[in-house]
This record gives C-alpha cells, sequence and structure tokens, in this order.
C-alpha cells in the first residue's frame, strides 16, 4: 500500500459510506454536527457498535450529556446491545454525564481550564481495548467551559491530535443551537475536523418533518455534494444516497 493512499474506516451505517468513498479516512477527526433531535448520537454510537460487530473495531464511547444507562436502554431500541459488548470488552462507556456524582474530570469555568484529563482517561481506555474508534457525545458541553475563543481552539486542536496520532477514529457531536447559522457552539469544532456531516430534520409542512444528511466536507476524498434523504429506522440511522433531499 503506497504511503499516499488514504485507508477507509467503514461506518456500517446503510447508504452513508457510498457518500464517502467506502468509509471515513482511518485516523481522522469526523464531526457530525445537527440541531436537537437531527440524530447525531445515534448515528455516532452506530459507528462504534458497527465497529465492534462488523468489523471487529473496539470502540471507546465519551459521554458528557446523557447517562449511559439511558444510553444502552434508547440503542437497545434499535436491537444495539451495548451492554453486551461491554462485557466482551469491545466497548467501554466513560461516564462524564452531569448526572454523575463525581468525575474525574473538572469542568470549572477558568480561563486556564484545559482537556488533558480528559485526553488521559480516554486514551487509558484506548490503550486497554487497542481501540480504534472514539466518540465524543456531545463536545458542545465542553465548549461553554471555556471563556476564551483562542484557548477552546488550542484545547480542542492538542485533544483531536492526541487521540487520532495512533490511526484512531474520531467522531465528534456537536449541537448546533436553534436560530444558529453555524456549525457548532463556537464553530471550531468544525475548524479541527477533516470531515463534518451535517444532519438536518426540517419541517415542511404542517404535519410533516424531512431528515436528511449532507456531507459537507471530507479531506482527501471525493464526496457526494448533495443533500440526501435520512430515516431513523427500526435499526438505527439510514441514508439513501440515490435520492435528494426535498426538506433542505
Amino acid at each position: 500500500m503506497s504511503n499516499y493512499t488514504i485507508e477507509r474506516v467503514n461506518t456500517g451505517v446503510p447508504g452513508l459510506d457510498e457518500l464517502v468513498e467506502g468509509g471515513f479516512p482511518k485516523g481522522d477527526t469526523i464531526l457530525i454536527a445537527g440541531k436537537a433531535g437531527t440524530g447525531k448520537s445515534i448515528l455516532a454510537i452506530q459507528f462504534l457498535y458497527n465497529g465492534a460487530v462488523k468489523y471487529g473495531e473496539t470502540g471507546v464511547l465519551v459521554t458528557l450529556e446523557e447517562p449511559p444507562r439511558l444510553i444502552k436502554r434508547n440503542m437497545m431500541n434499535f436491537g444495539m446491545d451495548l451492554a453486551k459488548l461491554e462485557k466482551e470488552r469491545k466497548l467501554a462507556i466513560v461516564d462524564l454525564s452531569p448526572s454523575k456524582e463525581v468525575t474525574p474530570v473538572t469542568m470549572g469555568e477558568f480561563p486556564s481550564f484545559d482537556l488533558s484529563g480528559l485526553e488521559a482517561i480516554i486514551m487509558s481506555h484506548v490503550k486497554k481495548l487497542k481501540a480504534t474508534r472514539v466518540v465524543i457525545d456531545t463536545l458542545s458541553i465542553l465548549a461553554y467551559k471555556f471563556r476564551s475563543r483562542d484557548i477552546l481552539r488550542e484545547e480542542f486542536f492538542k485533544l483531536t491530535a492526541n487521540i487520532t496520532k495512533s490511526g484512531v477514529t474520531l467522531l465528534l457531536t456537536s449541537e448546533i443551537p436553534e436560530h444558529h447559522l453555524g456549525l457548532g457552539v463556537f464553530d471550531v469544532e468544525a475548524f479541527l475536523a477533516s470531515g463534518v456531516l451535517v444532519l438536518y430534520n426540517e419541517k415542511i409542512s404542517d404535519t410533516l418533518r424531512s431528515r436528511s444528511i449532507e456531507v459537507l466536507k471530507l479531506r482527501g476524498s471525493k464526496h457526494s455534494s448533495r443533500i440526501h434523504p435520512m430515516r431513523i429506522t427500526e435499526v438505527g440511522v439510514r441514508v439513501f444516497p440515490g435520492e435528494i433531499s426535498p426538506g433542505v
């Protein structure tokens, strides 16, 4: 294999790999952005689940918002048994959600706040499981902890670079606030990521909404430039690459 050949990581999400030349570039940082209720977490966790079940790749899920018990319950609705993967040491779930009484990462609002503690926790699990896939859900919560945009960008850059330098593929979710035109809390996430997927759930009539997905960028790849329909089915997210969404 040439040094310049891009190794692809299959997402296993029906229809999505067709939009991104067969998968995400291995060792890249991919941002999944969208407003509340667009399916960001489902898609990201589906990436981890498929990695473990279909491709023999272990993963780490860092949850900064929803408690693991709720994540496991919700993903079982799509036939994804995360607890089973944990027992089989194919998945580690790092609970840094607000509901946790004690968190090993200080989340204080200080200009000097850094993400070295979070990085250490993630890399510890990566090494234990020899994980090649990591998901951080959702990065927007961390962004609010920084008063300085410059410090935010520097800390996010160090975090993503140190996680991916060993070949780990990193997915970040970021919530787009209502009536916000950017791709994240401070748009820093999109600046750092080599790939950006945007999920939509737009109201197109009084009784109908349309879900869709757009590959906004994916460095080193010939990706689709269209907005495609997406649905949340009984097995998770499904993308329809042969169709063009009417809703955006």
